[in-house]
């Protein structure tokens, strides 16, 4: 990446438009190589959007892991691929298949999946921090080993303080966008579907 790049980014911008895969941060970013296979597999980025009331709620990611990623069948849908059957597998019995052969596990660094979780309601500083953490802990489920040690994952939390919901409290809407946090890891790799315009229209 450079400012050429930057540039470019910035002019093909679209207001309300994210696209997904292997686009802007996305382009390099790779998944499942828990297993030590070369460079594993394409990852990407993705997002998700869901309005209830008038509190809207979006989740972006760029998914740089080590894990794999898992639809909500616990399927691994990205990563973690045999070259040599091409079926994908989870870590567990590969890590163990190769610790019993005697191989130390492989020693892998520069993974990191950026998170951004928004919402337009009001919270105060201390709901905005849990409700941060409920979502980046759910991620667990769609990246697995998710934040590893050889992981630099981080999630920032943010709400624009626009409105007032007093029928969705921070628990409701921890769950919510746990839920979108998933639709955005599964569309990094379009295992979920086709990028879609984020807002209510």
């Amino acid at each position: 990446p450079d400012k050429a790049l930057g540039r470019a980014a910035l002019a093909t911008a679209r207001p309300g438009w994210f696209p997904l895969g292997a686009h802007g941060a996305g382009c390099s970013a790779t998944v499942g190589k828990g297993l030590g296979l070369p460079g594993g597999e394409p990852g990407g980025q993705g997002a998700a959007f869901r309005q209830v009331g008038a509190t809207r709620l979006a989740v972006f990611t760029v998914v740089n892991a080590v894990g794999a990623i898992v639809d909500r069948a616990g399927q691994v849908v990205r990563g973690n691929r045999d070259p040599a059957t091409g079926t994908r597998r989870h870590l567990r019995p590969g890590l163990e298949a190769r610790l019993a052969g005697g191989d130390a596990p492989p020693r892998l660094g520069g993974n990191t999946t950026l998170t951004v979780a928004v919402t337009n309601q009001r919270l105060d500083q201390r709901a905005l921090r849990q409700w941060g953490r409920q979502v980046h802990s759910s991620m667990a489920r769609a990246i697995q080993p998710f934040h590893t040690a050889a992981d630099g994952d981080i999630l920032y939390a943010v709400t624009t303080e626009e409105v007032d919901n007093p029928t969705l409290d921070a628990l409701a809407l921890g769950v919510l966008a746990s839920e979108l946090a998933w639709d955005a890891v599964l569309r990094s790799v379009d295992a979920l579907g086709a990028p879609m315009p984020l807002g209510p229209g």
